[in-house]
C-alpha cells in the first residue's frame, strides 16, 4: 500500500553510471577490453596502474550540480540514486572496491533539496552481489561462479540501516530500494524474508512510512512473488511497492519481435502495472533488433516512448527513465531523447484486436506490398534486409515493400 503521506508518483531519471560504474553510462572509463566489464574488474586494472585518480575525477564531474537543475527544468521532478554498498561501508576484504565515499551521495540529496526534486536512494550492488551480473559491480562468467549463497544479506542489511539512519530526516528522500535486479536463483521465499527483514530495519532506523520501500522482482512472474510476499510479511508493512524493470532489447524473445509486438506488450505492461503497487525503475527506448518498421529509426523510437509514458502513468509509484547520460545515443540518454523530443506528443491510440488472427497494428506499421509485384531485369535497386516483417526494394521513381518470404520476380 502506498501512505497517504505521499501519493505524488515519481518521474524521474537514473543517474546511473555515477557511484557504480557500467559500462553503459560508464563507457568512457572502460578501455574496451573483453575482461574488463564491470566495477570490479576495471577497479583491478586501475590499481594495478596506479590509476585510482581517474575513478576520483569521474564522481567529481560525472554528475554536477548543474545536472540537478537541468532535471528539474526538464519537468521531471526526481532522480533514483544507484550506488554500490562500498559507497556507504568501504569494500570487503580482498576487494578492489573504492570507498566509503558518502559524502557524493550527501551531495546528491543537497543538490536534489536545492531543486526540489524528490530522490530514491538504490542499493543497487549488494555484498556477495545478488547476481552474477555487472549491474551489482562484479560480472562473473561463468555464471556458475556465483551463487545465490554468496549474497552476504547480513551486511546488506547493514548498509540500508546506515542509508536509513543518515538520511531519514531528508525530506527530499522520498524512496529506499533495498537491492537491484535479485537473481531469479534466488529462492522466492528466500528473497521475500530478505524484503521483510530489511523494511524492517529501514523504518527502525527511523525512516518512516513517508518514506517508499521498494522491492525488486526481476525475471519472475510479479503474480507468483507477490503472492510469496503476501504470505510472507503478512500484509503488516505500509507504503512498500514493486521495482519492475521493463526493457525490450536484451533478449532474444524481444529480439525477434516486431514493432507491433512491442507496442502489444507495453500495452501488458500498463495492465499489469494497475493491479500491483510498483514503480517502473529503469526503462529506455532500445528496441530489439526486428523491431525496425518502415518508419524512421527516430519515429519509431518516439511512437515506443509515448506508448511507455502512457503505461506507465499507471505505476501507483510512477517511473524512471535509464538513463540520464549515455553516450550510446537517445535511446539511452535522457538528455538527448528530450533534446530531440522523442517522448513529445500523445499517445498512439491503437487498433482493436483479441489475439486471434493477424494483429492490425502490423498493417498500419509496415503498408503492404505495391501494386506492381515485379522488379523489372536491369534495374538498380536496394535491399534492406532483417527490416521488421519486411524487404524494402527502392528505385529511383518507385518505393515498393514485400513482406519476407514472397518471391521477387525478375522478368524482362
Amino acid at each position: 500500500t502506498i501512505s497517504p503521506a505521499h501519493r505524488r508518483p515519481w518521474c524521474g531519471v537514473n543517474l546511473g553510471g555515477w557511484l557504480l560504474l557500467e559500462p553503459g553510462p560508464s563507457a568512457p572509463l572502460f578501455p574496451g577490453e573483453p575482461q574488463i566489464r564491470c566495477e570490479w574488474s576495471l577497479m583491478e586494472s586501475l590499481r594495478s596502474r596506479q590509476a585510482l585518480h581517474v575513478l576520483h575525477r569521474h564522481r567529481e564531474t560525472f554528475i554536477r550540480k548543474e545536472d540537478f537543475r537541468a532535471i528539474r527544468d526538464m519537468g521531471l521532478n526526481s532522480v533514483r540514486v544507484p550506488f554500490g554498498y562500498w559507497i556507504v561501508l568501504g569494500p570487503g576484504a580482498g576487494e578492489p572496491y573504492v570507498g566509503p565515499a558518502l559524502d557524493i551521495l550527501d551531495r546528491a540529496v543537497e543538490w536534489a533539496e536545492e531543486y526540489n526534486l524528490e530522490v530514491l536512494l538504490d542499493l543497487h550492488g549488494c555484498p556477495g552481489g545478488e547476481s552474477p551480473d555487472a549491474p551489482c559491480g562484479r560480472r562473473q562468467r561463468p555464471e556458475s561462479n556465483w551463487a545465490w549463497q554468496q549474497w552476504r544479506r547480513v551486511e546488506t542489511l547493514k548498509a540500508l540501516e546506515v542509508v536509513a539512519q543518515r538520511y531519514s530526516g531528508r525530506k527530499c528522500v522520498t524512496g529506499i530500494a533495498v537491492c537491484n535486479e535479485p537473481s531469479r536463483l534466488i529462492p522466492a521465499d528466500i528473497l521475500a524474508r530478505f524484503y521483510d527483514e530489511a523494511v524492517d530495519v529501514i523504518r527502525k532506523a527511523g525512516m518512516t512510512d513517508r518514506v517508499t520501500v521498494v522491492l525488486p522482482v526481476f525475471q519472475r512472474c510479479l503474480r507468483t512473488f507477490e503472492a510469496v510476499w503476501r504470505q510472507v510479511s503478512k500484509g503488516r508493512h505500509s507504503n512498500t511497492c514493486f521495482d519492475v524493470h521493463y526493457y525490450h532489447c536484451f533478449e532474444d524473445t524481444w529480439n525477434r519481435m516486431t514493432l507491433a509486438e512491442h507496442l502489444r506488450a507495453v500495452e501488458d505492461h500498463g495492465r499489469e502495472l494497475q493491479e500491483f503497487p510498483a514503480v517502473v525503475g529503469e526503462w529506455s527506448l532500445a528496441l530489439g533488433g526486428r523491431a525496425a518498421s518502415a518508419m524512421c529509426p527516430k519515429e519509431a523510437m518516439n511512437l515506443f516512448g509515448r506508448a511507455q509514458l502512457q503505461a506507465y502513468s499507471k505505476a501507483s509509484r510512477g517511473w524512471f527513465f535509464w538513463n540520464w547520460r549515455d553516450g550510446a545515443g537517445p535511446a539511452w540518454d535522457f538528455r538527448t531523447c528530450f533534446q530531440e523530443g522523442l517522448l513529445e506528443g500523445t499517445a498512439p491510440a491503437l487498433p482493436a484486436w483479441n489475439g486471434q488472427g493477424e494483429d492490425p497494428l502490423e498493417r498500419l506499421l509496415e503498408p503492404a506490398a505495391s501494386e506492381d509485384p515485379f522488379v523489372r531485369y536491369g534495374d538498380a535497386v536496394c535491399l534492406r534486409c532483417s527490416s521488421g516483417r519486411c524487404v524494402d526494394v527502392e528505385r529511383s521513381k518507385v518505393s515498393a515493400r514485400w513482406f519476407e518470404g514472397l518471391r521477387l520476380k525478375l522478368c524482362r
